[in-house]
């Protein structure tokens, strides 16, 4: 019994190590990367500061799925993508900062966190796609440090599994894509919806600058 549980281990280790759209039966490991679209939006005369986490760049996601195995998605290089891409469009000027302390000189300080993460599988919701749902809240701070919205954000993403039917192990390549989507809705919903907030409206209007036309 013990060497069974030695050679399981020895295989789950050796497939969750793989990255890129490596997979194996039951469970896969993938590391994303890509390019976001630059919003196409007016942007807003205020100078911010961004924090941004370890635990943000370095996020992991970990689960084993029912009928679908244990799984390692790494979303934590596409963070600093999704959100400099982004609020270098919103903001005239975004100055990545150590922490929210760090408030002199800036309009405000904006600190993004990852709640929660979640994934399925079609061979576990017997459906056709493979899903995933990413639970952001974006923090936006006074100078001062005193907190002036905490801003739910969340992104969906799927894939279809019959875009991937001819590959021996489609999983990763399938889990890849819909993560992807899902981090290109978090930056459509983040740029579209993030300065239309009373909150954030109300701090923009303080800080409107009588120099801008």
């Amino acid at each position: 019994m013990t060497h069974r549980r030695s050679a399981y281990a020895i295989v789950v280790i050796a497939c969750m190590a793989l990255a890129g759209v490596s997979g194996c039966k039951g469970g896969a490991s993938i590391v994303l990367d890509g390019e976001l679209p630059t919003p196409l939006v007016v942007s807003a005369p205020v100078r911010v500061g961004l924090v941004l986490e370890p635990a943000l760049i370095e996020y992991v996601h970990e689960e084993t799925l029912d009928r679908g195995g244990p799984w390692r998605v790494d979303i934590g290089a596409m963070q600093p993508k999704l959100f400099t891409t982004v609020f270098d469009a919103l903001f005239d000027e975004v100055v990545p900062v150590g922490n929210v302390a760090d408030g002199g000189g800036f309009d405000g300080i904006i600190a993004p966190v990852i709640d929660k993460m979640q994934i399925a599988v079609p061979a576990q919701t017997q459906s056709e796609f493979y899903e995933v749902w990413i639970r952001y809240i974006v923090r936006l701070y006074a100078p001062t440090g005193e907190l002036i919205v905490a801003w739910p954000l969340t992104a969906y993403g799927k894939a279809s599994k019959d875009e991937y039917g001819f590959m021996t192990n489609p999983d990763a390549p399938g889990m890849q894509a819909a993560t992807m989507t899902a981090m290109r809705d978090a930056a459509a919903f983040l740029a579209l919806r993030f300065t239309a907030d009373p909150k954030v409206q109300r701090w923009l209007k303080g800080h409107e600058r009588s120099d801008v036309q």
